[in-house]
C-alpha cells in the first residue's frame, strides 16, 4: 500500500479540526441548551464577536508584511484596495444595508469553504495529484456543498437579522434544502472514489471535509440567532487559520526556536486586539448607544469582508508544487 499523505502529520491534521471544535463547543452547548438571554449573561455576544478579529489581524499581519506576502498583491496595493472598499462599505451601509449584510454572509461562507478547498489542494499537491482537474472539481464541490446547504437552510428558515439588519430572504422549497444536505456526503464519497489507489490519505481529506461541514452547518442546526451562527462558524475557521498560519511561520524558520519565530505574529495580534478593544470602549464612552452601534457595524464591514478578499489574493500558489495554503 502506498504511504498516506497528510496536510502535515496525522497529529497536526487531527488537532486542526478538534482544536477548532473545542474552541467553539462551550458556546455552542451553552446557547443550544439554555435560553439565549441566560446564555448571553454568561457569555456575552460582544465577546464572541471579538474572537474572529484575532485571526483577521493574523491575516493582515501576513498580508501587510512585504517579507511574507510574495503574491501579486503587495501591501501597498492591498492598502489602496482597502481604502476603496471602506468607502464602498460606508456607502452601502447607509444606502443599502440589507444588500451589504446579505453580501457579507454569502462571502463569509464562501471564504470558509475556500480555506478548506485550499487545504485539499495543498494535500493534492503533496500527493502528486495537483494537476488532476477532475479531483480539483470534486474538491471544490465537496467543500461548496455544506456552504450551499447553509445558504439554502438560512433562506428557507428566515427571515433573519444580521448585526441588527434584516438580510434578503428568498423562499426556498424544503425538498431543495434536503437535496443540498444530501449533497454533502455524496460529494465527499465521489471525491473518495476518485482517490482509490492513490497516495492521498482518505482520512486526511475526510478530516478537512468534516471540519468544513461542521464549521458551516453545526451552529446553524443548533442555534437560532444568525449573528451568533455566523460568529461561531467564523471562530471555528479562525482558530484553524491561526494554527495553520503559526505552522507556516515555523516552516519559514525551521532552525529557530518556535517562541522566537511566533513572537512577531503574536505581538501584532495582541497590539491590534488592544487597539480594537480601546476603540470599542472609546466609542461606548463618547457616543450614544445607537451611534456607537452604527460605528461598530461600519467598522466590522470595513474590516472583516476585506480580509476575505485579502486571503483570496495572498494565498494563491501553485497546487502542483504542493504549496497551496488556505485560500
Amino acid at each position: 500500500m502506498p504511504t498516506p499523505v497528510w496536510l502535515r502529520t496525522p497529529r497536526f491534521d487531527l488537532g486542526l479540526q478538534l482544536g477548532a471544535l473545542a474552541g467553539i463547543a462551550p458556546a455552542l452547548i451553552l446557547y443550544a441548551s439554555t435560553r439565549a438571554s441566560d446564555a448571553a449573561a454568561v457569555l456575552p455576544l460582544a465577546a464572541l464577536i471579538a474572537v474572529p478579529f484575532v485571526h483577521v489581524f493574523g491575516s493582515f499581519f501576513f498580508a501587510f508584511s512585504a517579507e511574507r506576502n510574495q503574491s501579486r498583491s503587495p501591501p501597498a496595493r492591498l492598502a489602496a484596495i482597502w481604502a476603496g472598499w471602506t468607502v464602498a462599505a460606508l456607502a452601502l451601509f447607509s444606502l443599502a444595508p440589507r444588500v451589504l449584510a446579505t453580501f457579507a454572509l454569502l462571502y463569509g461562507g464562501w471564504h470558509i469553504l475556500r480555506q478548506n478547498f485550499g487545504f485539499l489542494r495543498e494535500l493534492a499537491g503533496r500527493g502528486g495529484l495537483g494537476s488532476d482537474r477532475v479531483l480539483r472539481r470534486l474538491d471544490l464541490a465537496a467543500c461548496a456543498a455544506p456552504a450551499v446547504a447553509l445558504w439554502l437552510f438560512v433562506a428557507e428558515s428566515g427571515p433573519w437579522s444580521f448585526i441588527g439588519v434584516e438580510v434578503h430572504h428568498v423562499a426556498v422549497p424544503g425538498w431543495l434544502v434536503a437535496l443540498a444536505f444530501a449533497a454533502v456526503p455524496v460529494t465527499a464519497l465521489l471525491r473518495e472514489r476518485r482517490l482509490r489507489g492513490s497516495r492521498l490519505s482518505s482520512r486526511a481529506g475526510a478530516l478537512i471535509l468534516g471540519g468544513n461541514a461542521g464549521a458551516l452547518l453545526l451552529p446553524a442546526l443548533l442555534l437560532d440567532n444568525l449573528t451568533l451562527i455566523y460568529t461561531l462558524s467564523a471562530s471555528y475557521h479562525g482558530l484553524q487559520y491561526l494554527v495553520y498560519l503559526a505552522e507556516r511561520e515555523r516552516e519559514r524558520q525551521p532552525h529557530e526556536h518556535p517562541s522566537r519565530v511566533l513572537l512577531p505574529l503574536v505581538s501584532a495580534i495582541v497590539v491590534c486586539m488592544l487597539a480594537w478593544s480601546a476603540a470599542l470602549m472609546l466609542m461606548a464612552a463618547i457616543f450614544s448607544p445607537p451611534a456607537a452601534q452604527w460605528l461598530l457595524a461600519t467598522a466590522w464591514y470595513a474590516i472583516v469582508p476585506f480580509h476575505y478578499f485579502v486571503d483570496g489574493r495572498i494565498w494563491k500558489r501553485s497546487s502542483a508544487r504542493g504549496t497551496l495554503p488556505a485560500a
